[in-house]
């Protein structure tokens, strides 16, 4: 009878092992460029990007630097930068830099305006 409880029990206590499911040990994932990129800004830049993935927040930085461009301001200061982001990040009205934005046909930043004047 101790026998037959004793491989019971051991029968038991293998499948019972068996169904344990070890800890997997956690792969450390390796950073994106996103994430990288995002880790050398600087900070306070960081902050006002902080409720965005790292992929979302580059978008917002490639936005901001092609909106600095459109600007006529291809290297920007820090403090430019960073007024530029805040328009970015707030969506409100970019101030245009073109010529006539409203005038049929657009009128080029590069040309001055006909003179009404003859």
């Amino acid at each position: 009878m101790n026998r037959f409880v004793f491989a019971a029990l051991l029968l038991f206590a293998t499948g019972a092992y068996a169904q344990y499911a070890a800890p997997v040990p956690a792969q450390a994932l390796q950073p994106t460029a996103e994430e990288m990129a995002f880790a050398q800004l600087p900070a306070d830049i960081r902050q006002m990007l902080s409720g965005m993935t790292a992929a979302q927040a580059m978008r917002m930085v490639d936005q901001t630097r092609q909106q600095s461009i459109a600007l006529g301001v291809p290297n920007p200061t820090p403090e430019q930068y960073r007024t530029t982001l805040g328009a970015v990040l707030s969506n409100t009205q970019y101030v245009s830099a073109s010529a006539g934005a409203t005038t049929f046909p657009p009128l080029s930043p590069l040309v001055p305006p006909p003179s009404l004047q003859r």
